[in-house]
């Protein structure tokens, strides 16, 4: 009895103190967690274990949460077992599991899953792996959180430094793998030392640090035969000769990083943040556990709340009713469990307020419920919650409420400022906390500087009411959203016009930060529907979109921004005879308009052999490349560019 008494007054204490919710309080939220994952060993021994840690950004620590050895092995042919220095790790956000995968004599891959907060330890049966590849080499994944099971991977060719780089896709759940395309890192860096790691970001961006050099990669041109890196900084880790063996990403640009030293007499963690764009290095501590990662995978946990007025109407008599949207997300890449949102207006508006309700906007994720019971006053409660209350992370959930108020003679010249809370647990650790106080957005954006954390200190607003002068805006848009689909992005949002035909400008980004205005799309007044805009991009890469409408009073209101990663089409049906060939390469190819095609054709070693270019013509075109005989016998990489797209195909010669 006695806890569920506690449970009755801390729900009521929260309703309480929610609409009082002070900067003090605010400040010691935590919109997000971060949750390093690494297979390694304790420094100086050869204990092998997969640790799950907890990392502290404001007295940069790390704590132990889970630590294990898995059993691995079994299965036909025989699975390897567990073992730090001869496998990688990766957390896959689509079902929620480490990937633990080693390459053994042949590349022959094994690849094993389970969750992170399970480990199987019993000698008998031993855990089997899921799948195994006889000729693939698969090492130093990591997963893309807004594409299902897609995963990265960075690959190296030469005997001697400096390597080649290569990427490739890989798809467990189809046996897919990818062509390698090479890599070109932007100011000439080379890769000298195979030591690092590769890591994806919530926001699907994607960081490879090797040799202590830290790039960011255009992911989105593979496919084309080329990816750009863009070289960040060189890192410097001081006296001692150490190289960063593992890497996990925390918040804002901001890194852990695993170090050894060329003997692997020592071994520390540190914090690598580029966030300003060169990388700042601060030491981390690790109490009580001396461990090292030889690789590491992220986990985070996030939720970021928004709110606004929606409507306010004059019921007669100075009583009116209030309406407003909030908005909860996932910003992370950790399926959330007792998802849950209170809001509190009966304390903000005291003796004034009689009533209120709250529903639906749109259709709820399949995880979450309205609690019917939600009144504003004595249950502030907007969803039912529970370990079923859920927001899913790839690709991430989120979920718009109208909370609807009702007040009887309020003070028209009062402004009153409200204020709703979310919070919500990590499903696999529920020890992991995370909170937002609601900003106030008119596009319901939770996080304004879209670098994955929701609760700074501007991003933490009341929403503000004051009857006397205020206006209902002339429009309300929501779900806005945005996919490529057949050569096009193809833009959407629903518009509620109740005052006047408004314009919608589209506009659009190539790094979320400078717009341009690309196109108008013009609503209708007094109705309520859903609005299309197609954009074809010239040239192959990421893009954001937004839309900005004007209102009556002179505001200008934002949408939420889209990233759509484009793949132009620029030529097709390209064939490619004899492979393998003797003396001469012949390829065909149709263009959908006429333009300069270049081709370059390379040895293994990424040499370059030969190159040409043609002007080609709409429709089919044929072009060979010659005298060939005195070429060398091998593999090679033919390439044609047109127009920023590019195809290529591995060719052999007898």
């Amino acid at each position: 009895m006695k806890t569920n008494l506690q449970r009755v007054f801390l729900q009521k204490a929260a309703c309480i103190l929610l609409a009082s919710f002070s900067v003090a309080n605010i400040n010691a939220q935590n919109a997000t967690a971060s949750t390093p994952m690494g297979i390694g060993k304790d420094c100086n021994t050869t204990k092998d274990s997969f640790r799950v840690l907890r990392y502290n950004p404001s007295t940069n620590q790390l704590a132990s949460i889970s630590t294990c050895k898995p059993v691995l092995g079994g299965g036909s042919p025989s699975g390897p077992s567990f073992s730090s220095g001869a496998g990688s790790v990766a957390y896959n956000p689509a079902n929620q599991n480490v990937y633990y995968i080693a390459t053994t004599t042949g590349n022959n891959s094994f690849v094993y899953n389970w969750r992170p907060d399970t480990c199987h330890i019993t000698s008998s049966p031993k855990q089997v792996y899921s799948q195994y590849y006889p000729t693939q080499f698969v090492v130093g994944l990591d997963f893309n959180p807004t594409v299902a099971n897609e995963g990265y991977q960075l690959e190296f060719t030469g005997s001697t430094a400096p390597y080649n780089t290569f990427l490739r896709k890989v798809n467990f759940s189809t046996s897919y793998f990818g062509p390698s395309e090479p890599i070109t890192f932007s100011a000439g860096k080379k890769i000298y030392v195979q030591n690092g790691d590769i890591i994806f970001t919530p926001a699907a961006d994607l960081y490879v640090a090797f040799n202590n050099k830290i790039f960011k990669i255009d992911y989105s041109t593979y496919g084309t035969g080329a990816v750009n890196g863009t070289y960040i900084d060189t890192l410097n880790f001081g006296a001692g000769g150490y190289n960063l063996t593992g890497i996990a990403y925390v918040a804002k640009g901001t890194f852990i990083g695993s170090l050894q030293n060329s003997s692997s007499s020592a071994c520390k963690f540190v914090e690598i943040d580029i966030s300003s764009g060169s990388a700042v290095i601060t030491p981390v501590t690790l109490p009580l556990n001396n461990f090292t990662a030889t690789d590491m995978a992220t986990m985070i946990s996030g939720l970021g709340v928004a709110k606004k007025v929606s409507g306010l109407t004059s019921l007669g008599s100075n009583n009116w009713r209030v309406t407003y949207d909030v908005k909860v997300r996932n910003y992370g890449n950790a399926l959330l469990q007792n998802v849950q949102v209170k809001d509190s207006v009966a304390k903000v508006f005291g003796s004034v307020f009689t009533s209120a309700s709250v529903a639906a906007v749109g259709s709820l994720p399949p995880g979450l419920t309205i609690n019917p019971l939600y009144n504003g006053n004595t249950n502030c409660n907007i969803f039912v919650g529970g370990a079923a209350s859920l927001l899913r992370a790839s690709p991430s959930d989120s979920a718009t409420v109208r909370v609807t108020v009702v007040l009887s003679n309020p003070d028209i010249n009062a402004t009153y400022n409200n204020t709703a809370l979310g919070s919500a647990e990590c499903k696999l650790f529920p020890s992991i906390t995370v909170s937002d106080s609601s900003n106030n957005s008119g596009a319901l954006r939770a996080d304004l500087n879209n670098n994955g954390v929701p609760d700074e200190s501007n991003e933490d607003v009341p929403t503000p009411l004051k009857i006397n002068g205020w206006s209902v805006l002339p429009i309300t848009l929501s779900d806005f959203n945005g996919s490529w689909t057949k050569d096009k992005s193809m833009l959407s949002w629903v518009l509620t016009n109740s005052a006047e035909q408004v314009d919608v400008v589209v506009q659009r980004s190539t790094d979320a930060v400078h717009f341009e205005d690309i196109g108008t799309r013009q609503s209708k007044a007094q109705t309520s529907g859903r609005y299309t805009w197609e954009d074809v991009p010239q040239i192959a890469g990421v893009y954001y979109y937004r839309v900005k409408i004007g209102t009556a009073e002179a505001e200008v209101i934002y949408s939420d921004i889209v990233k759509i990663i484009t793949e132009i089409k620029a030529f097709t049906d390209f064939t490619v005879a004899p492979n393998p060939f003797t003396s001469s390469v012949h390829f065909s190819f149709t263009m959908n308009y006429n333009d300069l095609v270049s081709y370059r054709l390379y040895d293994n070693s990424m040499r370059l052999v030969k190159s040409g270019k043609y002007f080609c013509k709409t429709g089919e075109n044929n072009l060979s490349i010659d005298n060939l005989e005195n070429v060398p016998a091998g593999i090679y990489l033919l390439q044609a560019t047109t127009n920023g797209k590019t195809f290529s195909i591995r060719l052999m010669k007898r």
